[in-house]
């Protein structure tokens, strides 16, 4: 790919594929776009773009690839800018965790039809947030969720596959209808979850007691995310709540069915139980 991309969006995401651009695709043009000037000016001091656009139209206009790395809640203001370019040669994705609110908003102005938005999500991140904690290897390995609409222009589609490849991801294809029910399953509900024992453990005071388990062993397994922007995963949660109620009403069961069994005097019961819950491989 020899483009001019322009990333919208310097937090962690947004500045960690600028700089995976830097280290993987040398012969592209990488520009920067965020609302916060200063931290634009970090990402170029840190040469981790080429140059900022502190105009989101212009900086649009003068790129080929557009990726959209901006929380759930600003993906609007965003769209209202770019709608002007669908259904031209330029190509458009992002790194959202919820789709809904894009496909929102494409029935809502009349633009499902679209055929140059062709949304991404790669499976990639820390419980850190910010560009101070950008990574250039954050994409590695990592899995991205191509999830093209029923419109897409079959060579924009191939030029996000080969995006993220070319970011050292393996690519799959995703219906962007279901993307956001096996989110809530693989992302969401495990945040949820980790959210909500890292607050029991904190009204229980435990943690006073013995700051140690916060950086070893399983409790610190299982509650690393729980340090996750709590703004953003607010709004992730919310904008997927009907998928993520579904399935933590079907996770409570679950525990309902383990805890039902651990009060039971059947040892063999609930060997049979944790040796089906070993992750199929």
């Amino acid at each position: 790919m020899q483009k001019k991309i322009l990333v919208v969006g310097l937090g962690l995401i947004g500045a960690s594929l600028c700089r995976s651009l830097k280290k993987n695709q040398r012969s592209n043009k990488i520009y920067g776009y965020d609302t916060n000037k200063d931290v634009m000016s970090y990402a170029l001091q840190n040469d981790f773009i080429d140059n900022i656009k502190e105009d989101l139209e212009t900086g649009i206009k003068d790129s080929d690839v557009i990726v959209i790395c901006v929380p759930v809640e600003k993906i609007a203001n965003i769209l209202n800018t770019a709608k002007k370019f669908f259904n031209t040669e330029k190509v458009f994705t992002d790194t959202l965790s919820v789709k809904s609110v894009i496909l929102d908003y494409l029935i809502r102005n009349n633009l499902e039809k679209s055929n140059n938005f062709i949304m991404s999500h790669p499976m990639a991140g820390t419980e850190n947030f910010g560009i101070e904690n950008s990574c250039e290897d954050l994409f590695l390995n990592a899995t991205s969720m191509v999830c093209p609409l029923p419109f897409s222009k079959p060579e924009s589609i191939e030029t996000i596959k080969e995006f993220w490849k070319l970011n050292s991801c393996n690519v799959i294809e995703v219906d962007p209808y279901s993307h956001d029910k096996y989110l809530a399953a693989i992302s969401h509900a495990p945040h949820a979850i980790s959210f909500a024992l890292s607050k029991k453990m904190n009204n229980l005071g435990y943690i006073k007691e013995f700051p140690w388990i916060n950086s070893k062993g399983s409790f610190s397994d299982m509650t690393r995310i729980a340090n996750s922007d709590p703004e953003a995963w607010a709004n992730i949660l919310k904008n997927n709540q009907d998928n993520l109620v579904d399935f933590i009403d079907a996770y409570l069961e679950e525990l309902s069915n383990l805890k039902s069994i651990i009060k039971s005097d059947s040892a063999a019961e609930l060997v049979s139980y944790l040796k089906k819950s070993k992750p199929v491989k």
